[in-house]
């Protein structure tokens, strides 16, 4: 069978995405909040707020990035867009029905069926918030929107695009006023990313000599958010100008580099998948484990090393929940 050859570039974005996606969710670095802490402590504290609201939550755009990238590279070819939708529906069917399952068990009734549910958002689990398969539901509503997108002719295209960058930039600037504001997972949030990774795949050389004004755009609207969360005000988690420019430029300086071979990332890149939607659940296991059976430990410092240890304990327990389930035909719901 002929190996195929894997895009580093794309794998090292992935790889990445897992990695900031993880960091969010589990938040390991955290520190006690008290009036008497040190201005370092203070200091410390507003770094990883900031890294944790600028940098982590580029992550899940960078996903639907690379995903609607590689759909427009390969979008002429029928079958695969056949088989990439009918993989991408039994990975949402299967892993639903796992969210489902687990649920019901750990709050001892079968949640009650709603829209939330469809789409991906629930059933909630306990401790560690909303499900993650929001994603997948709303990467196969893209993926059908890229399809007619890419069966358009040129002009329409152009128009269609300019629609949709603006109509999305005036939104996203307009959500911190609570009349416009909209949840992080509604897929407006993310219907920017049909026309920039199709301008990525198409005008790929145009798209990259911009990359410096991306990345200026990206710090100066990163500062835009920082300063209203100061003032109380509560810029969206996905829907921000920072967050689009963000992704743009980490991809536009990431995905040219010639990287070699690399096995941590190309593995981390291949079972991204298996991390984002297992991680949850070792999650709550461990944080439920900690509640019932609460552990002190002093260091000496007010850094909350039991965060950092269940993250780690998390990690280890999802990746040898992967390797057990590659080992089986489930692989194909890991990878």
């Amino acid at each position: 069978m002929m190996k195929i050859e894997r895009d580093q570039g794309l794998d090292t974005l992935k790889a990445i995405s897992i990695i900031l996606v993880l960091f969010w969710h589990l938040q390991p670095v955290r520190f006690f909040t008290r009036n008497d802490n040190h201005a370092l402590i203070n200091f410390l504290n507003g770094l990883v707020e900031t890294f944790n609201w600028q940098i982590t939550l580029i992550a899940v755009p960078i996903f639907y990035i690379v995903s609607l990238y590689l759909f427009f590279q390969r979008a002429r070819n029928k079958n695969y867009v056949k088989e990439r939708m009918v993989k991408l529906c039994r990975i949402f069917i299967f892993w639903s029905v796992i969210q489902i399952t687990f649920a019901t068990i750990i709050n001892s009734k079968f949640p009650d069926l709603s829209w939330e549910i469809i789409i991906g958002i629930e059933p909630v689990l306990p401790l560690v918030g909303d499900s993650v398969l929001y994603f997948i539901f709303n990467l196969i509503i893209l993926i059908i929107f890229a399809y007619l997108y890419q069966n358009l002719n040129s002009k329409q295209k152009n128009l269609l695009s300019y629609i949709i960058v603006i109509f999305s930039l005036l939104l996203f600037e307009l959500t911190v006023l609570p009349k416009f504001s909209v949840p992080y997972y509604y897929l407006r949030n993310f219907l920017i990313y049909i026309p920039i990774a199709f301008a990525l795949v198409n005008y790929t050389n145009k798209i990259l000599k911009f990359k410096f004004y991306y990345l200026a755009a990206y710090i100066l609207f990163s500062v835009h958010d920082i300063c209203l969360r100061h003032y109380n005000y509560s810029p969206g988690i996905y829907s921000r100008i920072s967050v689009v420019f963000g992704a743009l430029t980490l991809f536009c300086f990431i995905h040219p580099l010639k990287f070699k071979g690399n096995w941590f990332t190309q593995k981390l890149a291949k079972y991204s998948l298996g991390l984002f939607v297992l991680h949850k659940y070792w999650q709550y296991l461990f944080i439920l484990l900690i509640i019932n059976y609460p552990v002190s430990i002093n260091i000496g410092i007010p850094f909350n090393i039991l965060f950092l240890i269940i993250s780690m304990l998390v990690g280890v327990s999802t990746v040898a929940t992967i390797y057990l389930l590659k080992l089986t035909n489930l692989k194909q719901f890991v990878s």
